[in-house]
C-alpha cells in the first residue's frame, strides 16, 4: 500500500515538473511514440485512404501521406511564435494572414489509440452548382410540360426565321433604288446651229448633219411673231422645217420676238376703242410725252394715236406689249402653243429684260458714257424700261407653260445676251429660265485678251449662275468667224466645247471645214460622266500667262483644257490643279498648235505642257484621289 502511494506521489511529482515546465517563455516541443508500422498497418492504410478520398482536391493530402508513411512521430504542439517568424520571413503581410485566416482549415482530431483512428475536421466548403447531368435531364424528356415548351420554342425560332427571310426579301424589292444618273438633255448635249432660212437644201442639211448637232435655231422675222397661227404661209413652213430634219434626229428651236405688235395686229386695232384689253399696252391718255424714254433707234419711245399715246421701244408701227398684264400674257402663250403644235421641241425669246416696264414711268437718268448724247439709246441707264421687278416670275410661268405643252421635253430660253443674270430668278429662288446667254466670254476669247482677263470674266460668270444656287443651264454663241482677231474657230471651239453649256454654232458653221469643230471627239467628251455629271475648276498656270480648266468625276477619266492667248511660247506649269496626274495624255490639238514632239495620244507632264502661241489643247488623265 504504501508502495502504492509512493508510486502514485513519484507520478504526481512528475506530472508537476511538466506542467511548471510549460510555463516557460519557450515551450518545447513534446511527441508521443507512434507504434509501430506492422502493429498499426492497418489502422494506417484506412486513415491514409479517409484523407485522400476527402481532400483528392487538397495538396494537404500529400504532405498528411508522407508524413504518416515517413515519420514515426506527430507533433502534438507548435511554437507559434516560431511560425510566425517563418511567415515573415516569406512577406507574408498582415493582410494576406488576415485572408489565410478566413479560409476553411484542416483540423485533425485524436481517436481511439489504441486502433489509430482519426477525426477530419474540413469545415464548410462551398459548393458551386454545376447543372443537372443527361440522366438527370433525361427524366423530364417526356413530361408534357417540357414537351410543349419545346416545341413552342422550335416554332418560333422557325417563325423568326422565317420572318427575317421575308423581310429581306421585301427590303431588296421595296427599297429605293439607287438611280443611276440621268443623261443630260438634249438641249444640253449640244451643239445647236443657227440658219438663216425656213427652206434649207439638201446641201445645206447635210452640212448641218455633219457637225452633230442636237438642234436648229431659225428666228422668225419680228414682226411675224404673233402672226404663226393665222397666217398659212409661215406655219407651213415652220412645219416643214421641223419635219426635214426631225428625219436626221435633230428638233427645231424656233426664236421668237413676243416684245410688241404691228399696227395691223387685232388686239392693237382692238385696243383703240376698248378700254379692257388696253391694258395689254403700255399708255397714256392725250398728246403730252410722260417721259424722256428712248426707242431703240434712238429719238423718243412714244407715239401718239388719236387721243391716246403709246409706248413703241422697238420702232415706228411697233407697239409695246406689257407682257405681265394677262391679256398680253394669253396672246404670247397662245403663239407658244402654235409653235409647238407645228413641231418645234425648243423656244427662245428675244428681249427678254425689255418685257416689263415701270407703270409710273419715270424719267431714267444719264449713264454718264461719253460716248453718246441724250438723243441716243446709249446715253440713258433705263433703269425703268429694262430687268423691272416680276419679269423672274413672269418668265418662269412661262417655261412652266412650255414644259407642260412640250411633255417636258422642250425647254425655254432667251436669245440675248444678258448682263444682270440675278434678275432671271423667281420668287422662289428657282431660275426662271432653262438657259441663258452671256456673251461676254466668247468675245473676250474671240479678240485674244489676256488669260487674267479671260479667268476673271468667266469665274464671274459662272459664279452669277451656277455657283450661288441659280443653276443656268449657259449658251454660248459663237460669233462669225471674220471677227475672229487671232484664233481660228478650232481654238475657240476647243476652249467653249467642254465649259458647262451648249455651244451655238453660227450660220456660216455648216460652210465651214468639219475638221475645225472636231464634233465627233467633242461628242464623245460631252457625253462621259466627267462632262454630264462632273466639277468644272477653272486654273491659271503658275505664270498666269495661260488658262486652263478640268473636268472630271469620282472613277472616270478627267480632261483638262489649256489655251493660250498670246503670241508667246508657253511651256505652263499646272501642277497646281487639284488631283491632277503627273503625265497627261494628248487628246485634242487645235489648228495653230505647232509644238514639236507633241502628237495625239503623246504624253507630257503637268508642270511642263508645252502650248504654242494662239492654240489650245485637250489633255486627259487619272485623277488622284
Amino acid at each position: 500500500m504504501t508502495d502504492k502511494t509512493e508510486r502514485n506521489s513519484t507520478k504526481l511529482n512528475l506530472e508537476a515538473q511538466r506542467l511548471s515546465a510549460s510555463d516557460s517563455p519557450f515551450p518545447k516541443e513534446t511527441y508521443k511514440t507512434i507504434p509501430d508500422l506492422d502493429h498499426h498497418q492497418k489502422a494506417e492504410k484506412k486513415l491514409e485512404d479517409g484523407l485522400c478520398d476527402l481532400l483528392s482536391h487538397c495538396v494537404f493530402c500529400m504532405v498528411i501521406s508522407d508524413a504518416v508513411k515517413n515519420s514515426n512521430m506527430v507533433r502534438e504542439k507548435v511554437d507559434m511564435s516560431e511560425e510566425g517568424a517563418d511567415e515573415k520571413m516569406l512577406g507574408a503581410g498582415e493582410e494576406e494572414q488576415q485572408n489565410l485566416a478566413k479560409k476553411e482549415e484542416v483540423k485533425f482530431i485524436s481517436g481511439d489509440q489504441q486502433n489509430g483512428d482519426a477525426k477530419i475536421d474540413i469545415g464548410a466548403i462551398d459548393k458551386t452548382f454545376t447543372g443537372l447531368t443527361k440522366e438527370e435531364l433525361m427524366k423530364y424528356a417526356n413530361d408534357p410540360f417540357w414537351i410543349r415548351l419545346r416545341w413552342f420554342l422550335f416554332i418560333c425560332f422557325w417563325g423568326l426565321w422565317a420572318g427575317m427571310l421575308v423581310g429581306a426579301v421585301l427590303i431588296i424589292i421595296y427599297a429605293p433604288k439607287c438611280a443611276a444618273p440621268e443623261p443630260l438633255s438634249w438641249w444640253k448635249q449640244g451643239p445647236l446651229v443657227k440658219i438663216d432660212t425656213p427652206t434649207p437644201d439638201n446641201i445645206q442639211i447635210e452640212g448641218i448633219k455633219g457637225l452633230g448637232v442636237k438642234g436648229v435655231i431659225y428666228e422668225v422675222p419680228a414682226d411675224e411673231t404673233y402672226n404663226i397661227g393665222s397666217d398659212p404661209a409661215i406655219s407651213d413652213a415652220l412645219k416643214k422645217l421641223a419635219a426635214s430634219f426631225a428625219a436626221y434626229g435633230i428638233n427645231l428651236i424656233v426664236d421668237l420676238t413676243p416684245n410688241f405688235v404691228s399696227r395691223g395686229d387685232p388686239l392693237f386695232q382692238k385696243a383703240l376703242n376698248n378700254p379692257d384689253v388696253r391694258s395689254a399696252f403700255v399708255t397714256r391718255e392725250g398728246h403730252q410725252v410722260p417721259n424722256n424714254w428712248l426707242s431703240l433707234v434712238n429719238g423718243s419711245a412714244w407715239t401718239n394715236e388719236g387721243n391716246l399715246i403709246f409706248l413703241q421701244q422697238f420702232g415706228h408701227d411697233r407697239f409695246d406689249l406689257q407682257l405681265n398684264d394677262p391679256v398680253a400674257l394669253t396672246k404670247l402663250k397662245g403663239v407658244l402653243k402654235e409653235v409647238v403644235s407645228l413641231g418645234a421641241k425648243g423656244i427662245r425669246l428675244a428681249n427678254t429684260k425689255h418685257f416689263i416696264v415701270d407703270r409710273e414711268l419715270k424719267d431714267n437718268v444719264p449713264s454718264n458714257n461719253p460716248n453718246y448724247d441724250h438723243t441716243q439709246y446709249g446715253f440713258w441707264t433705263h433703269a425703268h424700261t429694262t430687268y423691272q421687278d416680276g419679269l423672274g416670275d413672269l418668265l418662269y410661268d412661262l417655261k412652266a407653260y412650255v414644259h407642260n405643252i412640250t411633255n417636258s421635253e422642250g425647254f425655254l430660253a432667251a436669245s440675248d445676251d444678258i448682263d444682270r443674270p440675278e434678275v432671271y430668278m423667281s420668287s422662289k429662288g428657282v431660275q426662271s429660265l432653262d438657259m441663258i446667254q452671256l456673251g461676254r466670254v466668247t468675245n473676250l476669247l474671240a479678240n485674244s485678251t489676256s488669260a487674267d482677263h479671260i479667268y476673271r470674266e468667266l469665274q464671274n460668270v459662272w459664279k452669277s449662275t451656277v455657283e450661288t444656287g441659280k443653276h443656268f443651264w449657259l449658251q454660248w454663241n459663237y460669233v462669225k468667224q471674220e471677227l475672229l482677231q487671232q484664233i481660228t474657230i478650232s481654238e475657240y471651239n476647243i476652249f467653249l466645247q467642254l465649259i458647262p453649256g451648249v455651244p451655238v454654232f453660227n450660220v456660216d458653221a455648216s460652210k465651214a471645214k468639219a475638221e475645225d469643230y472636231s464634233t465627233e471627239a467633242f461628242h464623245k467628251i460631252r457625253t462621259s460622266p466627267s462632262y454630264m455629271h462632273g466639277s468644272f475648276d477653272l486654273y491659271r498656270d503658275v505664270n498666269s500667262t495661260v488658262i486652263g480648266y478640268s473636268r472630271t468625276k469620282s472613277g472616270n477619266p478627267g480632261f483638262f483644257v489649256v489655251f493660250n492667248p498670246t503670241e508667246q511660247y508657253v511651256n505652263a506649269n499646272f501642277s497646281n490643279v487639284v488631283g491632277i496626274a503627273e503625265e497627261l495624255t494628248v487628246h485634242t490639238l487645235s489648228t495653230n498648235y505647232n509644238a514639236t514632239d507633241v502628237a495625239v495620244k503623246g504624253k507630257v507632264s503637268s508642270s511642263s505642257i508645252p502650248v504654242s502661241r494662239y492654240s489650245a489643247i485637250i489633255l486627259t488623265y487619272v485623277p488622284k484621289a
